[in-house]
């Protein structure tokens, strides 16, 4: 066997043996590969693990509350009609909280110009803001048509009481796009009574449209606290709108709410343990927010 004949079978033998040499640490090896594989998966997990247990947990919508969803419980509060004082007096004579129907006569038509519109569309009941701040309330009664949140009177009819007052000192102006800014401020009803909203709402709540008289505002607050309080969610208003209680709308947390009437932190209070004052704040606080987001639609 000649030179080359040799040196190529040393270098046959020779990558023989590399080969069985490198197959033989692979295998060595895999134990430490698994090994290292399986610890690093552990320490994945635990890294895993730790920052999980680190971020903050996400705030569940109960807590949150939905924006927006002010308008829609002022909306109701707005139709509301045992806030009047003669509700009240129908419950200082054995009458049922949660039950409006009591006949105040002032909203059985819907005063007018001319001929009063017959049945109002709150007839049966008793005052609310909706009855003199009327929409399509009487759309197709025959005299009636489309209001902007206004009425059809002269002056705005108000509830009988002692002083023989039937009829308010104005009548009920528009109430969309009353709350755009202006440039010398906003200014309501138009001998300017009012400057701000919330002022008007509270007004009106405890004053001669809803029938009271000078000097019965904290009987007026008391009241509304106690309905708002004593609601059940069982009356036809509520179930046009969601059938909760005011106490749970104005928790805000409960998980029976849905979520379009789910009020954020700013417009809640604990009614059961809030003072009066503290109650009819909230509600004013609500309808307001109702009343301000009143506006003519701006795009085409």
């Amino acid at each position: 066997m000649d030179q080359a004949s040799q040196l190529g079978t040393a270098e046959r033998v020779l990558i023989i043996r590399r080969k069985h040499a490198m197959k033989h640490a692979r295998t060595s090896r895999q134990p430490q590969t698994g090994v290292a594989l399986f610890l690093i998966i552990i320490c994945s997990i635990g890294i895993v693990s730790c920052s999980s247990r680190d971020e903050p947990a996400p705030t569940p919508p109960t807590a949150t509350g939905t924006t927006g969803a002010e308008k829609s419980v002022g909306e109701r509060l707005f139709l509301e009609t045992r806030f009047a004082q003669a509700f009240k007096a129908s419950l200082d004579s054995g009458g049922n909280i949660n039950d409006p129907n009591i006949d105040d006569p002032v909203v059985d038509t819907v005063k007018t110009i001319g001929a009063p519109i017959a049945p109002g569309p709150f007839k049966g009941l008793s005052m609310n803001c909706r009855a003199c701040h009327l929409v399509d309330d009487v759309l197709e009664a025959p005299g009636g048509g489309m209001r902007s949140y206004t009425d059809f009177a002269r002056r705005s009819p108000i509830p009988a009481r002692a002083d023989g007052k039937t009829v308010a000192v104005r009548n009920s102006p528009p109430l969309v796009n009353s709350a755009l800014d202006r440039p010398g401020g906003v200014l309501f009803h138009f001998d300017a009574e009012f400057n701000s909203m919330e002022e008007l709402v509270a007004a009106t709540f405890t004053g001669r449209n809803f029938g009271w008289l000078p000097g019965e505002r904290a009987q007026a607050i008391a009241h509304i606290a106690r309905v708002v309080r004593s609601d059940d969610g069982t009356g036809d208003l509520a179930k046009e709108f969601d059938g909760t209680p005011f106490q749970v709308l104005f928790g805000g947390t409960d998980a029976s709410i849905p979520e379009e009437f789910r009020l954020t932190a700013k417009f809640r209070v604990a009614v059961d343990s809030a003072s009066d004052q503290q109650v009819f704040d909230a509600v004013v606080k609500v309808v307001t927010a109702y009343v301000n987001g009143l506006l003519f639609s701006q795009t085409e």
